[in-house]
């Protein structure tokens, strides 16, 4: 079984969707191949509306034609419209709704209990939710003022003991901070001060406390880890990945002999960042593709997000907070402002899953004993 995605132009307002479907089928699949539609979304294609239709097909892409025009006559009127092969896809990739994301992965209210069973819900089907002013001023102050000083430590001691490294332009994985691309690093915060600011100023929030409860189950069974991850002037966009893998024998989303389910496998991290800075289209911000944490098949899809137009830009303030699934697909998009753009990470996960992908096992300093702090 495939997923196919379709564009039509221009989209088909209140005309017979199951003659359209027929016509498509005729037209796209040259045999007479069992389809299965799903869902729809609307882009904007070369300054052209479209309609983006699902299906799910038994057919091989071999049998697929990838772009015909299709001639409806209804009520004694003649339509043409184009169809046009998207994509092919081995799982039923997540499209972006008719609604749109603001209003679904954003909430606002001052009942926690409300808010904590609204969130558990989306961080379900999208894996990613927006939470509104986390930290106040006087934690957004006394966090940022620690983490730029752990920046200009950590890279001082890259410059000391590593001065073959051009910093913002070399690769470097080292066991307190690594570059993930140009410009582009995470420094991880280890120290007491650290661990008991996220303890005091989100942990014991009773929303974010019930919300991780519902999310990865026992708050006893959590831990976190925190870092920075800081944009410099000139970083530019990265390609789309997942910060943790799903699981071996994970039982995600994925097609049966039975059909497609949507059973998905509880999270076993959820990752907040908290910008420091306020994040726009200059600074630069993260973007996310909504439900693509259900399945791994979903990985090297990235493009289609964009061509469907189904990615949201976690565009925010400083002290907002955007909450995903350790497996939600997403890039960190380019800094093209003269600022360095700081997003505290702290993963909250289960204690059992250990992070050994994201950094290097030696120190700066070439010593185990170095602390970045």
């Amino acid at each position: 079984m495939i997923c196919v995605l379709i564009g039509i132009v221009p989209p088909i307002e209140n005309q017979n969707w199951e003659e359209i479907q027929h016509n498509i089928s005729k037209a796209l699949f040259y045999n007479n191949i069992d389809i299965q539609w799903r869902d729809n979304s609307l882009a904007i294609d070369n300054g052209c509306p479209t309609l983006i239709v699902e299906a799910i097909t038994d057919s091989t892409p071999d049998k697929l034609v990838p772009e015909v025009e299709v001639s409806l006559n209804q009520l004694r009127h003649d339509f043409t419209y184009s169809c046009e092969l998207w994509a092919t896809a081995p799982a039923p990739l997540p499209l972006r709704p008719l609604e749109g994301y603001e209003n679904i992965l954003r909430h606002q209210s001052d009942n926690d209990i409300s808010w904590t069973s609204w969130a558990s819900t989306v961080m379900q089907k999208f894996g990613i939710i927006v939470q509104d002013q986390i930290l106040d001023s006087t934690g957004l102050s006394e966090l940022s003022s620690y983490v730029n000083n752990a920046i200009i430590k950590t890279e001082s001691a890259i410059s000391c003991y590593r001065p073959d490294i051009k910093i913002g332009k070399d690769f470097f994985c080292f066991k307190e901070i690594a570059s993930r691309n140009l410009e582009r690093f995470d420094l991880r915060l280890t120290d007491d001060d650290t661990v008991n600011f996220v303890t005091k100023f989100i942990l014991a929030q009773s929303s974010v406390n019930s919300f991780l409860h519902n999310s990865l189950g026992p708050i006893h069974d959590v831990d976190f880890d925190i870092s920075v991850v800081y944009s410099r002037p000139g970083a530019c966009a990265q390609g789309w990945h997942a910060d943790g893998s799903h699981q071996k024998e994970a039982n995600d989303a994925g097609w049966q002999e039975d059909g497609w389910k949507t059973q998905l496998t509880n999270a076993y991290a959820i990752c907040l960042f908290l910008p420091l800075i306020n994040l726009n289209e200059n600074v630069g911000f993260t973007q996310f593709w909504p439900g693509s944490h259900r399945s791994r098949d979903f990985l090297g899809f990235g493009p289609v997000a964009e061509i469907t137009q189904s990615t949201f830009d976690g565009i925010c303030n400083a002290g907002d907070g955007v909450w995903y699934d350790y497996r939600l697909i997403h890039r960190g998009m380019p800094n093209n402002s003269n600022v360095v753009r700081p997003v505290l990470q702290v993963i909250f996960k289960k204690k059992w899953y250990i992070e050994k992908a994201n950094y290097g096992v030696e120190s700066i300093q070439g010593s185990d004993d170095v602390n970045n702090t």
